[in-house]
């Protein structure tokens, strides 16, 4: 039958204006999130360690909209630190602190909430919210609520079993061959391509840059044109050995710095390798920010990046992150463990090119505000840590999102607590928590009580001359926290998973 070109032209019509209504007032969201990223290691931070990040892409989506530097995240370790962001709640409600321990069923997450709002959802990369291998499962993603998975393994950067995504198979891999981190960004890119129709939230968890450090040659190879500096460890990199543990390798274009946990690692080949790392996501960021370009969706998109905690740094050796002048690192309740890079980015909705030194925001708050923006529920029979942050970036409401945040981890003895520009870091000293050199002074008797909005190294303690502020802190906490459930990895029998 042949359709005349009316009829032609109303079915296109219709096509056109469903598409249209569905996404009427409804943006995507994307949210794009690294893992042990450092402080400092982005060009945006404009920090003396960001000169050696190449990280152009990422600069351009700063200069797209905000630049927090007061983002957090909940937690200091992977696992409780995602679940945190997708389910807008502390995880220390749902007595998850440590990894390798999951929120039950009963925990909403955001992909749940989007359900009957036409959105289509997806996550790529790294779960850690569930059992590694669960694909179908109620805590694994599909179970969460995601339409779709593309579910990645941390330790296989170059892809030796986990399967090339569906993007793959009419080509567009990378010239120098499988890399995970090209991988989830180009299922993502996929997706996008597939739902530009409908509005969309996509959950992008890369595992660049945590160990094992494994790159590409050609990666690294960019680094020394960007900074000359380590033309030297790059040579040192074709005949590097390890001593110990799983050995160093390098079959061109492959490189595997091999055991990280020494005493006597080659510190500048490895942050050369972190870097190179870096950079494969930032040109996955600058593929993904193209595609929205091309398919006509940037300005109606919103996007998300952080790191899910700071750069590790507790071990014999930094692991090649940086996050001076932040205190401390992944693992720890200072500064370097929970305040991160954080960028929310949308054309003609956001301010663009703003750094914004004032408000207080968390990667909880992810949650909320894409629910709203999605005319979704955010559930009212449980406690919300996060907030929706658009009117207070679009000039409805004034002040900070969060005036207080808290952090937990029992198991480790220590929490924290920021109150307004205040910041109380009650940390039992522990033999462990003291890296090399350090001075066990830091540690006071009660913790150390900091003005974080001025000395964000936590420095200068500050107790004596806010002792009533001090006091107050701590008693906000206790209340805070009063009714919080015994975290699983301090109950008799549990084992903590040691891969943080």
């Amino acid at each position: 039958m042949k359709l005349t070109a009316a009829l032609r032209f109303l079915i296109c019509f219709a096509f056109v204006s469903s598409a249209v209504s569905a996404r009427e007032g409804k943006p995507n969201v994307i949210v794009i999130l690294t893992d042990d990223q450092g402080y400092a290691d982005v060009g945006f931070q404009g920090l003396p360690a960001s000169k050696q990040a190449l990280t152009p892409n990422l600069d351009r989506l700063a200069k797209e909209g905000v630049v927090f530097k007061n983002g957090y995240v909940a937690f200091s370790t992977c696992g409780p630190s995602r679940q945190s962001l997708l389910t807008g709640r502390s995880a220390s409600r749902f007595a998850v602190e440590e990894n390798g321990f999951f929120a039950t069923a009963k925990e909403v997450f955001i992909p749940r909430t989007l359900q009957g709002t036409g959105y289509a959802t997806a996550m790529f990369g790294k779960w850690h919210c569930g059992p590694d291998g669960d694909s179908t499962g109620e805590l694994s993603p599909k179970g969460r609520g995601f339409d779709q998975a593309y579910l990645t393994s941390s330790q296989d950067f170059f892809m030796k079993k986990t399967p090339h995504p569906k993007a793959w198979s009419s080509g567009g891999m990378r010239d120098y061959g499988p890399y995970v981190t090209d991988a989830i960004t180009d299922e993502a890119i996929a997706f996008i391509r597939e739902h530009k129709t409908q509005p969309f939230f996509a959950y992008i968890a890369h595992h660049a840059p945590h160990s094992p450090f494994c790159s590409k040659e050609a990666l690294m190879r960019r680094i020394v044109e960007h900074d000359p500096g380590y033309k030297a460890a790059f040579e040192r990199m074709k005949t590097h050995t390890s001593a110990k543990g799983r050995k160093a390798s390098y079959a061109a274009p492959n490189f595997d710095f091999g055991n990280f946990k020494g005493t006597d690692l080659d510190q500048e080949l490895l942050r050369l390798t972190y870097l190179s790392m870096l950079l494969a996501v930032d040109d996955g960021v600058g593929r993904l920010l193209d595609t929205l370009k091309e398919e006509g969706l940037r300005e109606n998109t919103l996007i998300f990046y952080l790191s899910d905690n700071g750069a590790a740094l507790a071990r014999p050796n930094d692991l090649g992150g940086v996050n001076l002048p932040l205190r401390s690192g992944k693992g720890s309740v200072y500064e370097g463990g929970v305040r991160v890079p954080f960028v929310m980015s949308w054309p003609g909705v956001l301010p663009q090119g703003e750094v914004n030194s004032t408000a207080v925001v968390s990667s909880m708050d992810i949650f909320t505000t894409t629910v709203n923006l999605a005319g979704g529920k955010v559930p009212e029979d449980r406690v919300m840590d996060g907030v929706d942050v658009m009117p207070f970036l679009t000039g409805k409401k004034a002040g900070s999102p969060h005036e207080v945040l808290f952090f937990r981890r029992l198991g480790r003895q220590a929490w924290s607590i920021r109150n307004g520009d205040h910041k109380l870091d009650a940390v039992t000293l522990q033999r462990k928590m003291i890296r090399k050199g350090e001075d066990a002074s830091l540690y006071p008797d009660g913790g150390g009580f900091y003005d974080v909005q001025n000395d964000i190294g936590e420095i200068k303690d500050v107790s004596a001359g806010h002792a009533d502020k001090k006091n107050a802190s701590r008693q906000l906490y206790e209340k805070l926290t009063r009714d919080f459930p015994v975290p699983l990895d301090t109950l008799p029998g549990a084992k903590p998973d040691a891969d943080e």
